[in-house]
């Protein structure tokens, strides 16, 4: 390409600009096989992370009718709903009521119970998906009496749909019989999926789905059993309303019901929260991996064109303008992207196809990348290449033809007075293209606000350790003057400070990753030993709810008399709803978000004399504990971060619909409650009442510490014997099923920040690329001056370890700073107990970066000189 033609010619221009792209792409350098590797592992990163966060997103949106059960649904606690409140809903269209409760089974008399949730559905069960059975048939039919004797002369027994999980349990197959409360069922089918319970990723037992006209006639059912009732509707298709209008007129025809609304517009409860933070969360990890790995496209840039100065200062000298030669050089970054974003395509396409079976199978979720999101993928790779190549493409217009008549070290072309005349432009540039990042950025998170924080936070990190790249060369080039020590020790911080080494772009990628890498590490090894060591010990062994308050002095009785019983606690329990604070009602708007889950359902409650052993553990941060004598006093024991949310203080007042029924309460203390221990606390507990409300009495037990095992299995033995009733539950079990979760969570995270590190890893190859790649002429003269080939391979290595190494040990003190902080949110942590725990992990990180670092450099340091011809190690 001798010369390109004039303005007045596009077509030829972009002819002759196309034909000088083919030909460099023919021939690839190093700094373009750089830039494209990185583009295509950052470009397929981000598209996975988006791909899979999306679709999460719109699965939650789109099965929300079939999670909820309904386009709206109502739950209440101990009671059904009302004819009269049935009749009204019933208007806006089909209702279907149901009744869940945790229960023991006992599939055998000389067998342990086995802790179930059981769901009793009526004949339009469900109002919005499919459950999935062992055997085909509508539900009320599997579910109705039938006429067939068994071995034993049982028939007319209701049927029972159980989870694969009970039958593992409990050795019984389809057709055997089971007892529940007073009656029998016959088991007909296993439940394969429900609706419901499509994105739960925690129960404390198998489901088992009964016949609510049978449920009704059950022992099981009384006013002081847990119980949650839901009235799920699907509204009429002619109704124009929104729900919030049907919700509205709900809650105007019965203000007092006591009623948990969930609309289903809204999204799933909780899931809906925990799935969009989750979400963000991801696809912020993806564009941390772009933008670590995407700062290695400056470095590929400038490699590429320092290496062509010689060729664009021949351009210019036969008359290509510099608007002329940007343009070209535009093309050639372009044109790597265009081929770069092609193959991430076909890899994404690739990749999704492999683990998308994972997702239909395990979350019912179909992972397909779709076109808006490659859109903004587009959209958000070619603003971050601009943004990046803007500089160096300025740069390389600014070459003057004279370069080839100069015999000089550095060609790195100085600023003329063209680029001076266009500064501004080229900040504008750099301002929009800056901005369009933001915003697409912003787009492909998709969270609104939130999104926000999270990108001005990961843009806070990594200017903090661009700002650490700026002090080192600093503190480079102020310690190669008064270094004492090795030659090879003085050239490499001379090579440090220098403005054209990739000192900043290294150590604000590397750092950023090991931070990311270090956060999660930490936090897994910290929240692991707390979930696994720690919490067991501070966290009852067992736990029975649902006792019975006339059995309750009989059951401490009988479980003191168990020798491997060390402790027991017992409250009574009842659910109430929060619906007015200070006289005015509650305004879910006004609630900051995290604490939603006091406003939005029924919360569990207590009421006492006088604090146990737990709720003396709570510490009192304003008020005193009421007199013995405070019966029917309604006063009510606040914990003080939630009144602190909802802005009360003593003496303010708070509602709570207990029953159907209101209830002003006045606050008479706060406390500062400790959740992590996992104790009989309530965020409320009341004065005394009298008569008490119907309600039932949870039981914590602590067992001798010794044998632990053995006695946990005689305990449950001699009170499940007596009790068989009562549910129990065994706290082992659910922090193991709690341990395995968290073990998948963070195996997620690990994976995505560990693509993070190798990222920045390839940013370290293509900066030491661009460091190198056109440094024959400085090998030369050092050669000249007598160094051998031996030091300048120490020089590279010290150069790269001093960088890696300073980065890296700062990117661990700040990720371990961060996972410690997050992790003491879980609770207190012995600090000699941690220090132990870590310092192997810490001697091996700095081990492992130490080889990064120095044995990275002294690689690609002599892979370098033995490139070069005529060289040999000496």
């Amino acid at each position: 390409m001798s010369r390109l033609p004039s303005s007045s010619s596009r077509y030829a221009t972009c002819k002759a600009i196309g034909r000088f792209v083919h030909c460099q792409l023919r021939r690839p350098t190093a700094g373009i096989w750089a830039l494209f590797a990185t583009l295509v592992f950052a470009i397929t990163t981000l598209s996975l992370t988006v791909s899979m966060t999306h679709s999460v997103r719109d699965a939650l949106r789109q099965s929300a009718e079939q999670t909820i059960g309904g386009d709206i649904s109502l739950r209440l606690f101990h009671r059904p709903p009302t004819d009269a409140e049935l009749g009204f809903l019933e208007t806006f269209g089909i209702v279907a009521v149901s009744a869940e409760q945790r229960v023991m089974i006992h599939p055998k008399p000389d067998q342990p119970g086995i802790l179930s949730e059981l769901k009793a559905v009526d004949r339009t069960y469900p109002l919005f998906g499919d459950v999935k059975l062992s055997r085909p048939g509508p539900v009320s039919a599997i579910l109705a009496n039938d006429d067939d004797d068994d071995a034993g002369g049982n028939k007319n027994l209701p049927g029972a749909i159980v989870d694969q999980d009970f039958l593992d349990q409990s050795g019984l197959s389809i057709g055997d019989v089971i007892h529940l409360g007073d009656q029998q069922y016959r088991i007909r089918a296993g439940l394969l999926a429900e609706p419901e319970r499509q994105f739960r990723l925690f129960s404390l037992g198998p489901r088992i789905i009964v016949s609510l006209d049978d449920y009704r006639k059950n022992a099981l059912l009384s006013s002081d059993k847990q119980v949650y009732w839901y009235s799920r509707l699907k509204r009429s298709q002619a109704d124009p309303r929104p729900n919030s209008q049907v919700i509205a007129d709900i809650e105007a025809r019965f203000p007092e019901s006591g009623w948990r609304i969930v609309n289903a517009a809204d999204g799933i409860p909780g899931i809906e929260r925990i799935g969009e933070f989750a979400t963000a969360f991801v696809s912020l990890i993806g564009i941390a991996i772009f933008a670590i790995s995407m700062s290695a496209i400056a470095n590929a840039i400038r490699t590429d064109l320092n290496g062509r100065q010689d060729q664009f200062a021949l351009m210019r000298a036969v008359g290509v303008r510099p608007g002329q030669l940007g343009i070209t050089i535009a093309g050639l970054v372009w044109g790597i992207a265009v081929v770069a974003l092609i193959v991430s395509a076909f890899i994404t396409q690739l990749l999704a196809g492999m683990i998308a079976p994972i997702f239909a199978s395990n979350l019912g979720i179909t992972l397909n990348p779709s076109v808006h999101q490659w859109t903004d993928i587009t959209g958000f790779v070619a603003c971050f290449v601009a943004l990046l190549s803007i500089g160096p493409i300025q740069t390389a217009c600014a070459v003057k033809p004279a370069l080839l008549f100069r015999h000089q070290t550095d060609k790195t072309p100085h600023g003329s007075g063209t680029q001076h005349s266009g500064a501004w432009l080229t900040r504008a540039a750099i301002l929009t293209s800056a901005i369009a990042v933001i915003w697409f950025a912003m787009r492909l998170i998709g969270s609104g606000w939130f999104s926000g924080i999270l990108i001005a936070v990961l843009v806070l990190c990594l200017s903090g350790f661009i700002g650490v790249g700026f002090l080192m060369r600093k503190v480079s080039a102020l310690a190669a003057h008064r270094c004492a020590g090795s030659p090879s020790l003085k050239l490499a911080l001379r090579n440090i400070a220098r403005p054209t080494s990739p000192t900043v772009t290294v150590a604000a990628s590397f750092g950023l990753a090991v931070t990311c890498l270090f956060a999660v590490i930490v936090f897994g090894a910290l929240a692991g030993h707390h979930l696994r060591s720690v919490l067991p010990t501070e966290t009852p062994d067992l736990v029975f709810f649902d006792l019975p308050p006339d059995q309750q002095t009989t059951f401490r009785t009988a479980a003191l008399a168990v020798p491997s019983v060390e402790a027991i606690e017992q409250m009574p329990f009842v659910h109430g709803r929060v619906t007015r604070l200070n006289g005015k009602p509650v305004v879910l708007d006004q609630v900051p978000r995290r604490y939603h889950w006091f406003i939005r359902g029924d919360r569990g409650l207590s009421w006492a004399r006088h604090p146990n052993t737990t709720l003396q553990k709570a510490e009192l941060v304003a008020g005193d504990w009421w007199p013995d004598d405070s019966i029917n006093a309604n006063l009510v024991s606040l914990d003080a971060d939630i009144a602190h949310a909802l802005g009360l203080g003593l003496d303010d007042s708070i509602s709570v619909n207990i029953l159907g029924q209101r209830h002003d309460l006045k606050i008479a203390n706060l406390r500062k409650i400790d959740w992590s221990r996992l104790g009989l606390d309530f965020p409320m507990v009341l004065s005394p009442m009298q008569p008490p409300f119907a309600h039932g009495v949870i039981t914590t037990i602590d067992l001798v510490p010794s044998s632990a095992s053995r006695n946990t299995a005689a305990a449950i033995s001699r009170l499940g014997d007596q009790f068989p009733a009562v549910p129990m539950i065994r706290v082992s079990d659910v922090m193991d099923r709690l341990g395995t979760l968290f073990d998948q969570v963070h195996g997620v995270l690990l994976l995505l920040t560990v693509m993070a590190t190798v990222g920045a890893l390839l940013v370290i190859v293509t900066g030491l690329i661009a460091q190198r790649q056109d440094g024959a002429a400085n090998l030369a003269m050092l050669r000249a001056l007598g160094i051998r080939p031996g030091q300048i391979i120490r020089t590279g290595a010290l150069e790269t370890g001093i960088v890696v190494a300073a980065s890296g040990v700062l990117g661990t003190v700040a990720g371990t700073s961060v996972a410690v902080l997050a992790a003491s949110r879980l609770g207190s942590f012995d600090v000699a107990e941690t220090v132990v725990m870590m310092a192997p992990l810490a001697a091996g990180a700095v081990a492992l970066i130490g080889i990064i670092g120095f044995g990275g450099g002294w690689i690609l340091q002599q892979a370098s000189l033995r490139a070069q011809s005529g060289w040999r190690r000496g």
